[in-house]
């Protein structure tokens, strides 16, 4: 690890000007996450925030290594962040995140061009680390350590995301032992936060105007677990629920086999929980589940679902599956694909799977080839998209509360938001036609036109409550 430094102001050596500082953030929200803290503490030591990596005398790229995909976007983002330093006014370059962590031992000699590497553990310092390196004072380049930091109330975050809505990470880690997964071995156990400090920084993000707050971490489910909580999760919405800014609290990462009669329950009592279930299934057939380290059969959870359906019949469920898994055969495939037609879920993320070093799965015999599961995961979002069509014509007509989030770039006029089951990022959008209204209003708006993922709808006028002065 490199050395302890003492704390530095963020300005160069050339007339004390402030150093601009770009961070380019690859992956999941709760990467981005980390990414904001890291801006924050960046901006707090006097760091220039700069939005376009070409104007930037340092460049923080904020790496993802979940999948091979996710590695090869990392390496062409250093690698681009790198020619700017050849041919701009980039003074170094820093790589965090989890491909730091993970392969922060190789990384130095097979990227000579990045200054530093920091990881998963370390970011909460990345302001003093990009003073040391840009005064070339530290011994070495690599920040890693063995653990994980723990986001907490007390680290000044600076959003990436419009003002309305943010992420809130409840926890760190997973204790999970999912045979394809790497992340137990980036990010470590699971360390949950205190309830008291979540709440704090809830507390924070209401007053600074969110109105959608989404809760992530590697196993919501879970969260309290590790602290000796029975309901960990439930206590803390409706600590959060408590929060009156908040229009919509939503939960994302949710094992299957830990959704409780209470969680569902809290689902279909609280209007402004959103009901929105983002759960990643992975399989239906209990061979294959087995084999990827998780519990449950096709039998089991179509029960979940039902159940869950049957308490709140409005919800939107979210999930994912792998293809081309390790031993999956054509049959264990129909199986799923049936599954899928059958249950006809509302969103679904299909993934071709690959084999990534030190997990369990990249050790069992009967691969099965890259083309047949990436054909598989053709038929699967084939059929999942014509339901997604289906689905969207049946809204043809209704009204229904949309955020708003903004203009539409590519629409002069128009305006975009989301509805209650559309995570944003993630899901479709709702393209609104009709008075303009700040970002974060809850509007009325009837639908007009359906697509397989987006809507379109007009925005009603002295109908209801259209218009909501937003909270910013």
């Amino acid at each position: 690890m490199g050395e302890q430094i003492e704390r530095a102001e963020g300005t160069t050596a050339k007339a004390g000007q402030p150093v601009r500082v770009s961070l380019v953030n690859l992956g999941c929200p709760k990467n981005q996450v980390d990414a904001e803290v890291m801006l924050g503490q960046l901006a707090a030591a006097g760091y220039q925030i700069e939005e376009a990596p070409e104007r930037a005398d340092l460049i923080v790229v904020n790496t993802c290594s979940f999948i091979q995909e996710a590695k090869e976007e990392s390496i062409r983002t250093i690698l681009e962040a790198a020619a700017l330093k050849r041919t701009g006014r980039c003074q170094a370059v820093v790589v965090s995140g989890c491909l730091a962590q993970r392969y922060g031992q190789e990384l130095p000699a097979l990227l000579p061009e990045v200054d530093a590497f920091v990881g998963t553990g370390e970011f909460p310092r990345i302001a003093d680390i990009a003073a040391a390196t840009l005064q070339r004072s530290a011994r070495d380049r690599t920040w890693v350590t063995g653990h994980t930091a723990l986001v907490t109330a007390d680290l000044p975050r600076r959003l990436l995301t419009p003002g309305h809505f943010a992420y809130l990470k409840i926890s760190e880690g997973c204790d999970r032992s999912c045979t394809f997964c790497a992340i137990p071995g980036i990010r470590g156990r699971m360390q949950s936060r205190s309830r008291e400090d979540i709440l704090v920084e809830a507390r924070r993000l209401a007053a600074a105007g969110v109105r959608e707050l989404i809760l992530i971490s590697q196993e919501t489910t879970d969260y309290g677990g590790d602290r000796g909580e029975t309901h960990g999760l439930i206590r803390l919405l409706e600590g959060l629920l408590d929060i009156s800014a908040f229009r919509w609290i939503r939960l994302h990462y949710l094992y299957p086999t830990r959704i409780t009669p209470e969680l569902i329950a809290l689902l279909a009592s609280e209007p402004r929980l959103c009901r929105y279930l983002d759960m990643p299934l992975q399989h239906c057939d209990g061979a294959v589940l087995r084999a990827m380290g998780r519990g449950g059969d096709e039998k089991s959870l179509r029960r979940l679902v039902e159940r869950v359906r049957r308490a709140v019949p409005d919800i939107t469920i979210r999930t994912a599956f792998i293809t081309g898994f390790p031993g999956e055969t054509p049959g264990q495939f129909s199986r799923l694909l049936r599954f899928v037609e059958e249950m006809r879920f509302d969103r679904v993320g299909v993934f071709c799977y690959s084999d990534e070093e030190g997990t369990p799965a990249a050790s069992l015999g009967s691969k099965v080839s890259r083309r047949v599961g990436e054909a598989r995961r053709a038929r699967l979002m084939a059929v999942q998209a014509g339901i997604a069509e289906e689905k969207g014509r049946a809204l043809l007509g209704n009204l229904q509360e949309v955020m708003v989030d903004g203009p539409a770039p590519e629409f002069p006029g128009v305006q975009c938001g989301r509805t209650a089951a559309h995570a944003p990022e993630v899901d479709g959008t709702v393209y609104l036609r009709g008075p303009s209204v700040r970002p974060g209003t809850i509007v009325r708006a009837r639908i007009r036109e359906a697509y397989e993922h987006d809507l379109a709808a007009d925005i009603l006028e002295g109908e209801g409550s259209p218009c909501e002065t937003a909270l910013l």
